[in-house]
């Protein structure tokens, strides 16, 4: 990988975004090349200082008062569909109708004699 590849790529290697093989051939590069080490530190400097900044401003932020009444209108109260209940109680009425089968058909069975060894 040569210097310009590798100085293209910092900003992704400094979030952890390249490939390994990536990484290897830039750490590689970066062990020799003081001018992506500068520009590294450079870019570690200007990350740094871009997430004070970001902490400092989102410390202060404060919503307006208006802000609720403008949202709340919008927001929309989350109920359960009526197709989800139906599905949700459809698979009750089918389990239970399974087992209902199951029990007469034991029941049927052991009652005309074919099923001996319940007697």
């Amino acid at each position: 990988m040569d210097h310009k590849q590798v100085n293209e790529l910092l900003a992704a290697y400094l979030d952890g975004e390249v490939t390994k093989e990536d990484r290897v051939q830039i750490e590689g590069h970066l062990a020799g090349c003081r001018d992506c080490q500068r520009e590294l530190e450079a870019l570690k400097t200007a990350q740094e200082t871009l997430r004070q900044a970001l902490r400092s401003k989102a410390s202060d932020a404060a919503p307006s008062p208006q802000a609720w009444e403008q949202l709340q209108p919008g927001l929309v109260e989350e109920r359960p569909s009526f197709l989800f209940l139906f599905r949700r109680r459809k698979w009750r009425i089918v389990a239970t109708i399974i087992v209902v089968v199951i029990l007469v058909t034991l029941a049927v069975l052991w009652g005309t004699g074919v099923l001996p060894g319940l007697r």
